[in-house]
């Protein structure tokens, strides 16, 4: 029975090979044909300051806002963007130290230029604004309370490892009708995802 069994191990191949070809790699870079498109929302938070005959009685406030847009091509986007700011009146007026909120409805195109996980983007369109009071018209600055707004901007777009998120840095310029042809600068940073 010894001899047999010292035979059989001797008969057994004498080297065994592995299918490994190379070291695996510690970083996974993800193929942008592959990141999520088509349906996307994204949620923003920043800053909105006013430009013009506003800018002078209307300082700079804290912004939060939402995207819901569609990808038609990995190039071109439609959205709608929604934000709401408020603001202080300064100066020495009856009215310094009260409090006034934007509200801005726009429909967007946007234009993009990826590079791997990152992209550069311009967007543009036109929608309306409403404040929340009539403060501006008692300082002669506004006609309505409800008006046309139009303007555009870019940012840059990082898309993280997972196909679904990418985070942001934008910058928008938009001129307001009815609040005497001022304008607000809005700047945000955002979290996108895509379905």
């Amino acid at each position: 029975m010894a001899a047999l069994a010292t035979s059989w191990l001797l008969s057994a191949p004498s080297s065994v090979k592995a299918q490994v070809t190379a070291e695996p790699s510690a970083i996974v870079f993800p193929d942008p044909a592959k990141f999520a498109r088509g349906l996307y929302t994204e949620g923003e938070v920043g800053a909105v300051a006013f430009f013009g005959p506003a800018g002078r009685d209307v300082a700079p406030g804290f912004a939060v806002g939402t995207r819901v847009g569609y990808d038609l091509f990995r190039w071109l986007a439609v959205q709608a963007h929604f934000l709401g700011s408020t603001h202080s009146i300064r100066g020495d007026s009856p009215q310094a130290g009260q409090l006034l909120q934007t509200y801005q409805a726009i429909a967007e195109g946007k234009l993009t230029i990826r590079f791997g996980q990152t992209s550069l983007f311009a967007e543009g369109g036109a929608g309306l604004e409403r404040l929340s009071t009539n403060v501006l018209y008692t300082l002669m600055l506004e006609r309505y309370r409800i008006g046309f707004t139009a303007g555009g901007g870019g940012g840059f777009d990082y898309h993280s490892l997972s196909r679904h998120f990418s985070v942001g840095l934008r910058g928008d310029y938009f001129w307001m009708r009815e609040i005497s042809g001022s304008q607000d600068l809005m700047v945000t940073t955002y979290l996108r995802y895509t379905f």
